[in-house]
């Protein structure tokens, strides 16, 4: 097991894609084995990039770990990201949840004040497993 700290990007790909990440939970999560190449990152490079593909889970590797931060530029630190349903909920740390539609104008916000131009998350992880064989 791998006990230091190690990076992660989550990039939504809308339409109940994307993996609901919760703040401290011990998580099975899946990460692109080779990220494809129209995901845009920014100028840090994570260790992984969470998985989001429908048709394909031959590029894809599952590990164990603790998500132990996730911050979005804009938002700040969150304690919660939901994936379930045609909207996203992103629960920051300190303030109100925010929904997001994620089916028929993904990204967009419900609540007019709030303008979000991008959805990378950056999650900080811990206890980040060998890659799991046998995944149920």
């Amino acid at each position: 097991m791998i006990t230091s700290k190690q990076t992660a990007l989550w990039v939504p790909g809308w339409y109940e894609l994307d993996q609901t990440l919760v703040l401290g939970e011990n998580q099975k999560l899946w990460f692109f084995q080779t990220p494809p190449e129209d995901i845009v990152t920014d100028e840090t490079t994570p260790d992984f990039i969470f998985f989001n593909q429908l048709d394909s889970t031959t590029n894809c590797q599952v590990r164990s770990a603790r998500v132990v931060e996730m911050v979005h530029p804009q938002i700040g630190p969150l304690a919660r990201i939901d994936t379930d349903g045609c909207d996203y909920l992103f629960f920051p740390v300190d303030g109100e949840e925010i929904v997001v539609n994620a089916e028929e104008e993904p990204g967009q916000v419900y609540d007019e004040n709030l303008k979000i131009d991008h959805w990378m998350v950056h999650v900080t992880l811990e206890d980040v497993s060998e890659p799991i064989v046998d995944v149920v």
